[in-house]
């Protein structure tokens, strides 16, 4: 993103390739790309800020207007970020990527020109230090472990709860048994991953792919689709959930958020799932999943009805 572009209307965002020297790249490799259709509603904007500004008798000028539109310019961004993250599963596809010759660490960031940006894709083509990254996955604070790149990996039984990984690809990796619970798993990947077993209790699980995953014996008791957070930069939920091919036979997923997710062609064979949600489910799920499902009577509902039946017993 260009912010002079952006003032002077004409929405043009820079693309540019490095090497593994990054900003020290003494070659110039670069191309325009215009992204009029994301940030054109910014004009509308200046022109209302325009018209509010003359209630202030003088106190507010132009370039308070114009500050104020470059404070929401990153707003409209999340969206091009959003996008080129969904695009990048299909741009290293393309016969031109093959002709690339990548560093050990291959990365695709969007985000303002010489300023933040965070990574689309990652890929580490060197050597992994199975053991530093169990560490790092244990014990990370922040985001020192999101963006990552996990895949085909063995962590397996590994204590990762609250960790925050946020947009990294598990895809192909050995998580089984593995502690999860509360980590933030914003825009994961997990194809063709093994979670058998594991905690994810309370997770985050905000545009999560776990498409041909197993998931069998998992506990995702009380996860979240991140529904009701608030507007974030870059976090948009645009793709939703997605549990595709998924096996998740065995699974518990008492009080999870998952009424808007993918599960199509999904094993879910003695689930458990709350009975007073199956409504919220019949939209997502086919009738030979639902009755597939072992739909639980909660402890409160249990009580109702010992209640009741006692009640008419009495009478």
């Amino acid at each position: 993103m260009l912010r002079t572009s952006i003032l002077e209307g004409s929405y043009t965002c820079l693309m540019e390739a490095y090497s593994d020297q990054w900003y020290w790249d003494e070659v110039e490799c670069m191309h325009t790309y215009d992204a009029t259709w994301a940030f054109q509603p910014l004009s509308s904007l200046q022109e209302l800020l325009d018209i509010a500004m003359r209630r202030y008798g003088g106190v507010l000028n132009a370039s308070d207007v114009e500050r104020m539109m470059l404070q929401s310019a990153g707003r409209f961004n999340a969206y091009v970020i959003a996008l080129a993250r969904l695009a990048v599963p299909h741009v290293v596809n393309l016969k031109e990527m093959e002709h690339i010759n990548r560093a050990d660490q291959f990365q695709i960031r969007v985000g303002e020109y010489k300023d933040w940006s965070e990574p689309v894709y990652i890929r580490d083509y060197g050597y992994r230090d199975m053991q530093n990254i169990r560490k790092k996955l244990s014990v990370a604070e922040g985001l020192e472990c999101a963006y990552g790149d996990y895949t085909s990996l063995s962590l397996a039984e590994g204590l990762y709860d609250h960790v925050d990984i946020r947009y990294s690809d598990f895809s192909h990796a050995d998580l089984n048994k593995s502690n999860l619970r509360g980590a933030v798993m914003i825009g994961t990947k997990w194809e063709q991953s093994d979670l058998s077993g594991a905690d994810l209790r309370g997770a985050l699980l905000m545009d999560v792919v776990f498409r041909e995953c197993s998931l069998r014996g998992a506990n995702l008791s009380d996860v979240s689709d991140g529904a009701s957070m608030e507007f974030q930069e870059g976090v948009l939920g645009l793709q939703g959930i997605c549990f595709a091919g998924a096996n998740l036979e065995g699974a518990d997923l008492r009080g999870a958020q998952l009424f808007h997710a993918d599960f199509q062609g999904a094993r879910l064979s003695q689930a458990q799932i709350w009975i007073h949600d199956r409504e919220r489910y019949t939209h997502v799920l086919n009738e030979e999943q639902i009755e597939s499902i072992r739909w639980v009577v909660s402890h409160e509902e249990e009580e109702e009805l010992e209640e009741l039946w006692s009640h008419d017993f009495m009478n």
